[in-house]
């Protein structure tokens, strides 16, 4: 029998879920973003043992023992933790030294210092390069925060659609799944019973064509025949001897009326002396009539005589007869109504297999749609995230809109500051300008930097836990110790959940589920099916249908069927004790020495029939001529008185003779006939080698049903039978284990989940704290140094020339040896020509200079640069005060 083809469920395909994991250009952030990150949070969150099965077997340890596990280990799990703590700290002494700098910079920076124009010139140029790159890389690290923010707020944007997508999918595979299942375990069996009445129906035919081969292979047909051939010898030899009897009246018979014939001739011929003296044409022709008769029946014939046979012949041989007979009938009776009389209930039985299988596929659809009740067909769920979106997410986009619009204000005021300062003259109203602008910006970003510092550290801190916690372990959950701590937690829920559900016919303890999480996900990214995947042979375990026979009761009917046919068998073989061959085989030799006695040759001889014809031809011809005699005798007025008479007796031999040949023919067909069948190769009668023979087939016959022949017919029936539910057992095996609830869409809900989460909105995001950190140390270290350096260049005024060298040589006071420029030094009015001017006195005089000083400069000077001015006239100190009267300090 060929395999079954099962046919196949027409699954939906309309799966909506997609992802782009090439998120193109930001992947360049992102992964200079997680250079950091993996240094960071390239450890475990807890030491090693911390989350091990022992600690935490199930969900209960986990919510009585977690806290406090946590609590006394508290110096590990800070000791595991310290490069993230570090950031953390980081960040918040960053804020607070931000505070500290901002308030010495505010300060302490706002005084302007001169400084020598001459020596600053190149500097500024410089500090202006160097603070415009500052300002370019520290503006990429604005971008950067920017780009972050619109791609984490554009995931944002899309969780409830995305997520709207994977409960479609997670529905969709779920109802295709519990389909799959169904088609199997319903319409696939429905097949099943199609195929198996069908199946029945054709080992109820084999059976009738098995026990005509049976037949055929015992010659059963020709041992019956050749009992029926020793019946029939019987019934022949009876006929035969009934036949001789005839043949021996028809003989008599004529000889009857032949000696008629002679009396009448003898007493009636008018010569008086009758025929027995006259020669006359009558009495030639009557005398001729006896010799004809004895031509056509051969004197050894009626000497011929067959003996009667036993009595005990023909009960023997007829009993022979019906003996195999019944042997014949009761083989006929295996095939006769062989599915009722072997396998009565085994349709039945297959059937009720289908209820069972309709209770396992309830035990498993039943959690399946209470999943998707909860989960995938529960609308608050993506109503919720909708309902965030609208009413937080704006709020939060918005907020970072803000503080990358502040950053870009504090840049630009930067960037227009030293543009103003640097592209101006030094110390003019533009360049001090430019100057304020810069320190204005530098103060808002002090000011602000101390929250932001604390905000990129919460950003980081929320950013770099779901990296490692999510990402990570969704990325390589074989390395996630999340994963290993979760393992049991998982076993043991689910532990649970199989021991409820498995089927009441279950026997034994408690099963004990091991979940991998690892390994699952790595399964079901292999497209491995669902029951696998999920170990339901907790709760269904489909190779148990393997040995289906036993489990649904088919072995027993299956073993009575068997002893029916074995006790049929021991029937037919029971009956060879029931059989006497010696007193058969002694009849047969009675019987053979009886028939050989009889001399058949006469009987036999082919010329008798013929000898008969023609003896009848003659007795027609010599009637013929008697009449012709006759009719002249009358014709001449002579009186036949004894015309009647002969020629009735003439007639009588015809017609004897007409019996004789039919009766001598039939002798010789069943005379035949005996040889034929029970003639050896001597031409002897031999029915005692015949019966031998028959015994001999009975007897093999007797053989074969003591061998397994039967049994093994028996066996190739059940197996045609068993055959249609192996194969739907096969096939039940295969769609579950290789097909049924293939995960590629859970592998497309996975990569799509982890893409939405990972590389759209947590990805992002980090890229957001990490520009923004970006942002904030260079403008709080680089650009704020740059800024203060170059503000002092800028707000620094040049020193006018002076009216003669520094030199402080005789000078007590250093400021007294200050050079004073010629808008410190009053000119002379015209009147004052004459007089001369002593720019290093500090003093005022009222009534004109000091003695010391009438007659020229002191002598150290008589010599120096100031000598070219003794000539000149001296200035009138009446007229107005000196100007060493005035602040020398601007």
């Amino acid at each position: 029998m060929d395999t079954l083809g099962f046919t196949f469920p027409e699954m939906g395909d309309n799966y909506t879920v997609q992802y782009e994991e090439d998120q193109g250009g930001m992947e360049v952030l992102y992964d200079i973003t997680n250079i950091f990150l993996d240094a960071v949070i390239g450890g475990n969150f807890f030491p090693d043992g911390f989350l091990s099965e022992e600690k935490f077997p199930d969900l209960q340890s986990v919510e009585s023992n977690f806290l406090d596990e946590v609590i006394n280990n508290a110096q590990p799990i800070v000791m595991t933790n310290i490069p993230i703590l570090v950031c953390i700290v980081l960040g918040l002494i960053l804020s607070v030294v931000t505070l500290i700098g901002g308030i010495i910079f505010c300060c302490c920076c706002r005084k302007n210092k001169n400084s020598n124009g001459n020596e600053n010139g190149f500097k500024k140029v410089i500090l202006t390069i160097l603070l415009f790159l500052l300002l370019v890389v520290t503006s990429l690290g604005c971008m950067w925060f920017f780009l972050g923010a619109k791609t984490s707020q554009s995931g944002l944007d899309k969780i409830p659609e995305d997520i709207q997508d994977i409960l479609h999918d997670g529905d969709l595979y779920m109802n295709n799944t519990v389909d799959e299942l169904h088609y199997l375990l319903q319409d696939n069996f429905d097949e099943v019973i199609v195929e198996f009445t069908d199946a029945l129906n054709k080992v109820g035919a084999n059976f009738k064509d098995f026990t005509e081969t049976m037949k055929n292979e015992i010659q059963l047909h020709k041992i019956i025949d050749e009992a029926s051939s020793f019946v029939e010898l019987i019934t022949n030899y009876t006929a035969i001897q009934g036949q001789m009897t005839s043949v021996l009246d028809s003989y008599t018979s004529m000889t009857t009326s032949l000696e008629n014939i002679k009396q009448v001739a003898d007493a009636e011929l008018p010569d008086g002396l009758g025929c027995l003296t006259s020669s006359s044409e009558i009495c030639n022709a009557l005398n001729g009539a006896s010799g004809i008769l004895d031509g056509a029946f051969p004197s050894g014939l009626a000497s011929t005589a067959f003996p009667p046979l036993p009595d005990e012949a023909t009960q023997q041989l007829s009993t022979l007869s019906e003996y195999l007979n019944s042997i014949e009938g009761e083989i006929d009776a295996i095939s006769a109504n062989a599915i009722d009389e072997y396998f009565p209930t085994i349709q039945g039985e297959i059937e009720k297999i289908k209820d069972f299988l309709t209770e396992a596929l309830d035990g498993l659809t039943e959690p399946i749609e209470d999943i998707q009740g909860e989960i995938f067909r529960n609308e608050n769920i993506a109503n919720s995230l909708e309902d965030i979106r609208d009413n937080y997410f704006p709020y939060f986009h918005i907020s970072l809109l803000v503080l990358g619009s502040l950053l870009v204000v504090i840049l630009a005021v930067f960037m227009v500051g030293m543009c103003l300062g640097s592209c101006s003259k030094q110390g003019s109203g533009i360049s001090s300008t430019g100057s304020g602008m810069m320190f204005l910006a530098n103060c808002l970003f002090f000011f602000l930097a101390i929250f932001l510092f604390i905000l990129c550290t919460a950003f980081f801190t929320v950013g770099a836990l779901g990296e490692k916690a999510l990402c990570k372990t969704m990325a390589d959950p074989g390395d996630s110790e999340l994963v290993t701590f979760v393992n049991p937690l998982i076993s043991s829920v689910l532990t649970d959940i199989y021991n409820q559900v498995r089927p009441e016919t279950e026997e034994g303890e408690d099963i004990a589920v091991k979940f991998d999480l690892a390994q699952l996900i790595s399964d079901m990214h292999n497209n491995t099916a669902i029951y696998p995947l999920l170990q339901l042979h907790y709760i269904f375990n489909i190779e148990k249908l393997t040995d289906w026979r036993a489990t649904y009761g088919i072995d027993p009917l299956i073993e009575d069927a068997r002893k029916q046919i074995d006790q049929t068998i021991n029937e037919l073989v029971s009956l060879e004790s029931n059989l006497n061959k010696e007193e058969i085989k002694a009849v047969a030799k009675e019987i053979d020495g009886i028939i050989n006695m009889i001399d058949l040759t006469p009987l036999l001889d082919e010329a008798l029939i013929i000898a008969i014809e023609t003896g009848k031809t003659e007795i027609e011809e010599l009637k013929t001529q008697l009449e012709t005699l006759i009719t002249d005798i009358e014709n001449n007025g002579l009186p036949v008185p004894w015309k009647e008479e002969i020629l009735a007796n003439l007639q009588n031999i015809i017609e004897e003779l007409g019996v004789l040949k039919g009766n001598v023919q039939d002798l010789q067909t069943r005379l035949g006939q005996i040889l034929d069948l029970f003639g050896n190769e001597d031409s002897k009668f031999d029915m005692t080698g015949k019966v031998d023979g028959t015994f001999a087939l009975v007897t093999a016959a007797f053989e074969y049903f003591r061998g397994d022949a039967v049994m093994i017919f028996f066996d190739e029936s059940v197996g045609i039978l068993t055959k249609v539910v192996d194969d739907y057992v096969n096939h039940a095996i295969d769609a579950a284990e290789n097909h049924i609830g293939n995960t590629g869409p859970l592998s497309n809900i996975y990569n799509a989940t982890y893409t939405e989460i990972c590389l759209e909105i947590i990805a992002p995001f980090n890229a957001v704290w990490s520009g923004l950190g970006w942002c904030l140390l260079m403008i709080l270290i680089p650009v704020t140094l740059v800024v203060s350096s170059l503000k002092k260049i800028l707000v620094a005024k040049k020193q006018p020339q002076t009216l003669r060298p520094n030199d402080t040589n005789g000078y007590r006071n250093p400021k007294a040896a200050r050079a004073a420029s010629y808008e410190e030094v009053p000119m002379p009015s015209y009147n004052e020509r004459s007089s001369r001017i002593n720019a290093y006195e500090t003093k005022s005089y009222q009534n004109g200079p000091p003695s010391s000083y009438q007659n020229g400069p002191p002598t150290s000077y008589q010599n120096g640069p100031q000598s070219s001015y003794q000539n000149r006239p001296q200035p009138s100190y009446q007229s107005r005060p000196p100007p060493y009267q005035q602040s020398t300090r601007r």
